[in-house]
């Protein structure tokens, strides 16, 4: 669970309904606002930014869509689940193409609610942090994939050339490795930018349900289907459809997934009459693939057809070169989020952080520091600040094991002066260049400033009047 509680906002008009949730969500961590109608819920969210808003489709007044759509022109990073009842399903999956982040359909288990959430609350501080605010889709030339370690360069020669081409990919790596944010961007940096980017998470289909979720179904196909509903290949018909955590796909879904792939065609549940869609995969899994192949629980057919393309994202400990400039992106988002001035970073942590494995990848060193941010309460973040795992590893007198990429360790006397010279940076254009405000947000001298900054080009500081 991440150190700074997560906003929600619950928009359910059945007080029965939103008091259970509402309680779910407080147990698992959430701060949760819960309102009765559409209305208030816009005059909330236009007085508050919430992570994560989940709404009813049907509310009285503003109705869930409306909300949803004013809400995405208040915080576009917002992300919006909608409660569905069959009735509204085409409702639903057509503000996905808006850019709704799902739909759960009513009645639904408490335990599928939470999975979603936490899924969504994953991704949602992973990304951010990533892309440092960036909308989900980048300028064309943006690159969110940062850092100069031999392995990130390797990584993003492959996602250009991936984006370049309109084949079939295959993304593996290690949880927290960032094979979402990996997707997106080749989606975004393709020719298919404009059109939809649609993710399922393949893991938190019920396979009673999966057939109809990604093919759809027609009116009377089974109890409840009381009108037509497209499924995920539908919506995502001329652009990207993402199926993370494949290697989690039923055997049986996978030999109807194939058919699809080889033929660009399906049927509907309840129906023989065949449609014909445009779609690139983009699949990820954090599984050995090769070796569910060879044990018979992957189809050997299937996953060549995914595999056209591979991208293997690396984990943290095999690019150490990247934390410097990864610490230094992120603390400067974080801080913001929280509304905190960019703290410091004494050197001790900034070796801590350089030294450890972090099992956990990028997504452990973003909570890492956002409780370090927290716990400094705006001063030095110090080795005490950071979390017991790390500062543990930091103390103690076993020996450091390596990275397991080849490249070159940086000198960490290099790493803290790059670090230095980056956290500066971006210190002056918060201030907008005003050299005066940074040296004293920084706790130095301007004449300290310029002589970290005087190997770029900066100029001898003058008197500043402004």
């Amino acid at each position: 669970m991440p150190d700074a509680p997560t906003k929600l906002l619950l928009v359910e008009d059945e007080r029965i309904v939103r008091i259970t949730v509402r309680d779910a969500l407080a147990k698992a961590g959430y701060r949760v606002t819960d309102l009765a109608d559409g209305a208030a819920a816009l005059r909330a969210a236009e007085a508050e930014r919430f992570d994560i808003v989940l709404t009813d489709v049907r509310l009285p007044g503003l109705d869930g869509i409306a909300l949803f759509r004013r809400i995405r022109q208040l915080h576009s990073d917002a992300a919006v689940l909608l409660f569905t009842a069959h009735a509204e399903l085409d409702d639903a999956v057509a503000v996905m193409r808006e850019g709704a982040r799902d739909y759960i359909q009513k009645p639904f288990e408490m335990e599928e609610l939470l999975l979603r959430l936490g899924r969504v609350r994953d991704e949602l501080a992973f990304r951010r942090a990533m892309e440092l605010g960036a909308t989900d889709r980048p300028a064309a030339g943006r690159m969110p994939i940062r850092g100069i370690s031999a392995s990130t360069r390797r990584l993003v020669e492959r996602i250009e050339a991936a984006a370049a081409s309109d084949v079939n990919v295959l993304i593996s790596g290690e949880t927290g490795t960032g094979k979402d944010l990996c997707a997106r961007t080749i989606h975004d940096r393709s020719r298919r930018s404009g059109k939809p980017f649609v993710a399922v998470n393949c893991a938190a289909l019920p396979e009673a349900l999966l057939e109809a979720e990604l093919f759809g179904h027609e009116k009377g196909a089974f109890t409840g289907a009381e009108r037509r509903r497209a499924g995920r290949f539908e919506t995502a018909n001329g652009g990207t459809l993402f199926l993370d955590e494949i290697g989690e796909l039923p055997v049986a879904a996978q030999v109807k997934l194939l058919r699809v792939l080889e033929t660009s065609t399906f049927e509907p549940v309840g129906t023989s009459k065949s449609i014909t869609v445009n779609v690139r995969i983009i699949a990820a899994t954090n599984r050995d693939l090769v070796e569910a192949v060879e044990k018979g629980a992957f189809r050997q057919d299937l996953y060549y057809r995914l595999n056209v393309v591979d991208i293997e994202t690396p984990p943290l400990r095999q690019r150490p070169g990247d934390i410097p400039i990864l610490v230094s992106e992120f603390l400067a988002e974080i801080a913001a989020r929280q509304g905190r001035p960019v703290p410091p970073l004494d050197p001790s942590a900034l070796a801590a952080l350089a030294t450890y494995r972090f099992p956990g990848n990028v997504r452990e060193l973003i909570h890492a520091l956002e409780r370090a941010v927290a716990v400094a309460r705006g001063g030095v973040i110090r080795l005490e600040h950071l979390p017991p795992a790390i500062s543990a590893v930091a103390r103690s007198d076993a020996p450091v094991e390596g990275p397991e990429d080849e490249e070159r360790v940086e000198p960490l006397a290099s790493a803290v002066a790059r670090f230095e010279r980056q956290y500066i940076r971006r210190v002056l254009e918060r201030t907008g260049g005003h050299r005066g405000r940074a040296a004293a947000m920084l706790g130095i001298s301007r004449k300290a400033l310029w002589l970290r900054l005087r190997g770029e080009g900066e100029p001898e500081p003058e008197d500043e009047t402004t």
